[in-house]
């Protein structure tokens, strides 16, 4: 009688950056470079007991773009960009595989960025496997669970089915402030996919935090090549887009 376990499916997430650009707008008439329109302040106020920056009163601010152009407004904003990228979950163990029924579960990590036309999050790596030259069945097309048949498969979404498992990406504070999303073919309740290389989840502009959680499923049948238990790390590459 065969056997299957994965134990230990590890989220080694990997990070990218790009290199800094300046925060600037220009054409052949004009270059605007960190200006600011408003009653005043001061950005370094500072003694031996304290430090500060200050406005008397800004006329705008927060986030403004268009297809051509994207603004941050505001007396102390900054023209550095930054991409940040935290797991605040890295070890999920599925438990013990059978035919009859769909393994699950869950893994989370964060991401903002700032002066930037947003970010992509690409899974890299392969499925799971046994150590003894099979892996599990990615599915490669998005589709739903089938126990009894093998799959491997992962979305960025609450579900209801096998389970009541998962998470909608989480914005913070607020939509008015952050803009992540899970990427076509893993933004579906319920359908799952896993192609290496894909852009699971992406930012279409600066955006403060999304919390994202990544739902996991995998199925095995009774003809399934060989038992064991079955292990990976999966690869996140998170990449700043300009």
């Amino acid at each position: 009688m065969k056997w299957w376990q994965i134990i230990g499916l590890i989220l080694a997430l990997q990070f990218t950056t790009v290199l800094p650009v300046l925060a600037t707008a220009s054409s052949s008439n004009y270059r605007v470079e960190e200006d600011f329109i408003g009653s005043g302040g001061l950005t370094d106020e500072s003694s031996s007991n304290f430090h500060a920056k200050e406005t008397i009163g800004d006329l705008a601010v927060g986030e403004t773009g268009s297809a051509n152009f994207q603004t941050n407004n505001g007396f102390t904003t900054t023209n550095d960009p930054t991409l940040s990228f935290l797991v605040t979950s890295s070890t999920i163990n599925l438990g013990t595989l059978s035919s009859s029924s769909t393994a699950t579960g869950t893994a989370t990590f964060t991401v903002k960025n700032y002066t930037s036309w947003g970010y992509v999050v690409l899974t890299t790596s392969q499925p799971p496997n046994n150590g003894s030259g099979h892996t599990l069945a990615p599915m490669t097309t998005a589709g739903a669970s089938a126990a009894g048949t093998e799959q491997f498969g992962i979305n960025l979404v609450a579900n209801t089915s096998p389970a009541n498992f998962g998470a909608d990406p989480v914005q913070v504070p607020s939509s008015n402030f952050s803009s992540g999303v899970a990427a076509s073919g893993y933004n579906t309740a319920n359908t799952f996919k896993y192609v290496v290389g894909d852009v699971i989840a992406s930012a279409p502009k600066a955006s403060g935090e999304t919390d994202y959680t990544v739902s996991y499923i995998a199925n095995v049948n009774n003809t399934t090549t060989g038992g064991g238990q079955y292990t990976g790390g999966h690869d996140l590459v998170v990449v700043g887009t300009y």
